[in-house]
């Protein structure tokens, strides 16, 4: 079933924090950046109980030596390749009726952070099309309420059209 929650009535940036705190006591230094992406990053678009999390670091390589501490944490590394074509290191942790993704990129891959990224600040940045996308993607929870992988598939289009044009965006924003 697929139950979307208001953003307001969870505070997802405040889950963010807590958990980005224990992502850095793991990491240290090698996280260099550290993001909040995905609906429940953005106001006004209803929160999925997911909270998707982006460390940006120093190098892929060097995380697997943090596996210990992030499996102790609750986390499982999984094949990123089943949800994304980019290099990346994948974590997974259900806890709190939430589930948490870390994606882990490292910092050359400047392709893979800003498709990351443009989508949440284009909607961050433009209300009309927060709310028309936060509209479609609650219509489609209601139709599709019981079959999650329709709803993929009513979406799926819908929001690479929209990645198309936060990209253009992003990258005619000074960054």
């Amino acid at each position: 079933m697929i139950d979307y929650t208001p953003c307001n009535d969870k505070d997802y940036h405040q889950i963010f924090i807590h958990e980005a705190k224990e992502l850095i006591e793991i990491f240290r230094n090698e996280i260099v950046e550290l993001h909040h992406f995905g609906n429940n990053a953005v106001k006004d678009i209803p929160g999925n109980m997911t909270i998707d999390i982006l460390p940006i670091v120093k190098s892929l390589s060097q995380v697997s030596l943090f596996v210990d501490k992030m499996e102790a944490l609750g986390y499982k590394e999984m094949d990123a390749q089943l949800f994304t074509d980019d290099e990346c290191r994948l974590f997974v942790a259900k806890k709190h009726q939430l589930t948490y993704y870390v994606t882990m990129i490292e910092r050359s891959n400047h392709e893979a952070i800003s498709r990351r990224l443009a989508l949440r600040d284009y909607l961050r940045a433009h209300k009309a099309e927060r709310l028309a996308y936060a509209k479609y993607k609650m219509k489609q929870a209601v139709q599709n309420r019981n079959d999650y992988k329709m709803y993929k598939h009513f979406t799926s289009d819908y929001i690479l059209n929209l990645e198309k044009k936060a990209l253009q965006w992003y990258r005619s924003q000074s960054r």
